[in-house]
């Protein structure tokens, strides 16, 4: 007997998501608008199990109660690419606690990340000039590697050093800008991205690890850089522009 998710529970692991895969290696966004009909949105995100929803599937558990198979904790919010992927191979590629960590390292950076209601409003509010400051922030981000570059060719030390550059330069940027203005919030939010990866890396975590924790934070350093682009017009190009969600 499978242990399918119910609506609910779905609509739950989607909007802890917000709306975006949760693999930090995918820069996928989940939603969009029909151009069909205004009425209506389109959706291509999954909600997926972690562990298998019945006996002989990717990532089985057999401890697991029928409760626990079909509870929000056992699921992860991904597009569908990513969601077949993960279960080729009976899963043997992604275990349950890599799928564990990328849900807790993308709520949370959601959580931390996309300021609730501020971020909401964003696209509502009173665009200042300040398409220099955008510009000079893209251009510092162009300068660090540890945002766009392979990911065989970094080292966590630089990586660490690099990401506690950039957030001493942010805090000095927005310092200078007017509180709660949309360039603030997204400067904050970047801030905050950084902050989360110095405190949940480790000199001793492993290159896949790594790997995981330094994807979600430049899926949110993506996601800022488009709003970046959207309200100022500046243009992110280059390296950085891998790193821009997609739909």
């Amino acid at each position: 007997m499978r242990n399918n998710f119910n609506k609910p529970t779905t609509q739950k692991l989607a909007e802890r998501a917000g709306f975006i895969c949760s693999n930090p290696l995918c820069h996928r966004l989940t939603v969009g608008p029909s151009d069909k009909d205004t009425n209506k949105s389109i959706r291509t995100g999954v909600a997926s199990h972690i562990c298998a929803a019945s006996a002989g599937g990717p990532r089985y558990d057999i401890s697991q109660s029928k409760l626990e198979r079909e509870s929000i904790s056992n699921g992860i919010w991904l597009c569908a690419t990513c969601s077949v992927m993960i279960d080729k191979n009976g899963g043997l590629d992604y275990p349950a606690d890599y799928l564990k960590k990328w849900k807790k390292d993308h709520e949370a950076l959601i959580k931390q990340c996309l300021e609730g209601g501020k971020r909401m409003m964003i696209q509502f509010m009173t665009q200042d000039n300040q398409t220099t400051e955008c510009r000079a922030i893209i251009k510092f981000l162009e300068q660090r590697g540890a945002f766009f570059m392979d990911y065989h060719q970094e080292v966590l030390q630089y990586v660490f050093e690099s990401i506690k550059e950039t957030r001493t330069y942010l805090t000095q940027v927005s310092a200078k800008l007017a509180t709660d203005s949309p360039l603030e919030i997204i400067v904050d939010s970047m801030n905050h991205g950084c902050r989360h990866f110095m405190n949940t890396t480790h000199p001793t975590m492993t290159r896949i690890e790594m790997e995981y924790s330094l994807g979600a934070l430049r899926k949110i350093i993506g996601i800022n850089l488009l709003d970046m682009q959207k309200l100022y017009g500046v243009s992110v190009s280059g390296g950085l522009e891998k790193i821009l969600p997609i739909k």
